[in-house]
């Protein structure tokens, strides 16, 4: 291979192992020198004009990144792909990326590749590793205008749960999304989030009770032993009322270990005098069942322990 390969591997280097066909031949390829190692398979083709150098499976950040080269210098990650840049836990399950270039440019779509035209403020920009992404708080505001209320509480709470977005881009996000087509339901969204939440399903659970009439008291309720060490956190409680709800998803709590973990888990609350609900997936899809049943439970009071 040529000198200029090696050139070209240490560009690639500083963008997640991509290259555009600009860059190489700027490097010393030739289109011949490119067409040849994609043909080998010692590269990878992901957008036209963009090539990874180490064949495999693509990660989401890889994939924006690919999409930012192909378009060129002016392109912003925005919607979703802002959220993978920005490695918030619960992203939307968008596989095609989404970026924004200025209106003079002209559209440059390609298959898994889409070009709006938003209109961005500079505060509403910055980069992250190399890329120009919208900043948490444009793209929360962005994407709660779009997103059904649970699943954008969900992505807002994981998001905060895991530092990957503050209370205060959330009130900057409030103001963006100020006059525009649903901003109602955004504000509620906002109102609604809360970084305890663990999982998706804990978020939907946590919503189907508030919509209920039934807000849990508190969230990750500790449970002690008896030399006061915590045991358990539930996922919601009502301790007032001796009430705890789980939210039971599958992977987690699957394995032999998880299970045998569980059960003494669900003892040691048991002999501690609570009440402990359980609730799944499928049980979202019958949020009058979930309300009725923590309603019930809440109606009891508090066993003896």
């Amino acid at each position: 291979m040529t000198p200029g390969y090696e050139t070209a591997l240490l560009i690639a280097a500083g963008q997640e192992g991509l290259i555009t066909s600009g860059q190489c031949l700027r490097a010393g390829l030739t289109h011949s020198d490119v067409a040849r190692l994609v043909r080998t398979k010692r590269w990878q083709g992901i957008f036209r004009g963009v090539h990874l150098t180490t064949p495999g499976t693509v990660s989401g950040r890889q994939r924006v990144r690919a999409g930012l080269l192909a378009l060129g210098p002016p392109a912003v990650a925005v919607l979703s792909s802002a959220a993978t840049v920005h490695r918030w836990p619960v992203a939307p399950p968008d596989p095609t990326v989404q970026a924004s270039m200025p209106a003079e440019r002209r559209r440059l779509d390609q298959v898994g590749l889409t070009a709006r035209q938003l209109v961005l403020a500079d505060t509403d920009v910055m980069t992250v590793a190399g890329m120009r992404v919208t900043t948490p708080a444009r793209t929360a505001a962005d994407l709660l205008l779009r997103l059904p209320r649970p699943e954008a509480v969900a992505m807002l709470d994981a998001a905060l749960g895991a530092g990957a977005l503050t209370s205060g881009d959330l009130e900057i996000a409030g103001t963006l999304i100020y006059g525009n087509r649903g901003a109602v339901r955004a504000r509620r969204s906002i109102r609604d989030a809360d970084g305890r939440a663990q999982s998706p399903l804990e978020s939907r659970i946590r919503l189907i009770c508030v919509d209920g009439g039934v807000p849990p008291e508190e969230l990750q309720f500790p449970v002690y032993d008896d030399f006061g060490v915590v045991r358990a956190l539930a996922d919601l409680a009502w301790p007032s009322r001796g009430v705890l709800v789980e939210a039971d998803g599958r992977a987690p709590h699957s394995t032999p270990d998880a299970l045998l973990h569980d059960r003494r888990r669900q003892n040691l609350l048991l002999t501690r005098g609570f009440v402990v609900l359980r609730f799944t997936w499928s049980d979202t899809k019958r949020p009058n069942y979930v309300v009725q049943t923590v309603r019930e439970a809440l109606k009891a009071g508090p066993r003896s322990a």
